[in-house]
């Protein structure tokens, strides 16, 4: 009789821990699922600032990042795209992309305050590694103008 009860207790706990592990795995695919999702698929960021007037909200908006279309090289002239800041590395910021690779960019200075301007064809390493210029990245003016 003592044998019967303690043969049906180990039993509940086996049936227990069984469902346990189950679970667990499920969990851990999950984890795995929203981890490459996350990283290598879309993220969601949130945006605040002036930066993007009016395309974005001062007070901030909540973005779906698409982690896929740079690594197919699909961006283009007015994109939307968040990069790394040059002065603080571990700061993302949202920037539009203004010029390409082969592009002619045209940099124009106030002209109350001076007579600077330039300009220059992208060439493949000018400003960021996807061989794209960015909006106020670039350490003159912002009036960039593609010719």
């Amino acid at each position: 009789m003592l044998a019967r009860k303690l043969k049906l207790k180990v039993g509940q706990w086996r049936t227990m821990w069984k469902e346990a592990a189950d679970r667990a795995v499920i969990v851990a695919k999950f984890l795995c699922f929203l981890h490459i999702t996350e990283n290598y698929i879309c993220s969601t960021t949130l945006v605040h600032g002036p930066s993007m007037l009016p395309t974005l909200n001062v007070r901030g908006d909540v973005l779906l990042s698409d982690r896929v279309s740079h690594r197919l090289g699909k961006v283009g002239v007015g994109d939307v795209v968040l990069v790394k800041s040059p002065e603080n590395p571990r700061k993302t910021i949202t920037k539009r992309i203004v010029a390409m690779e082969g592009d002619r960019v045209s940099l124009f200075g106030d002209p109350m305050r001076s007579d600077f301007s330039s300009t220059f064809v992208m060439d493949g390493g000018c400003v960021m590694k996807t061989k794209a210029m960015v909006k106020g990245l670039v350490k003159f003016p912002k009036n960039i103008q593609i010719a």
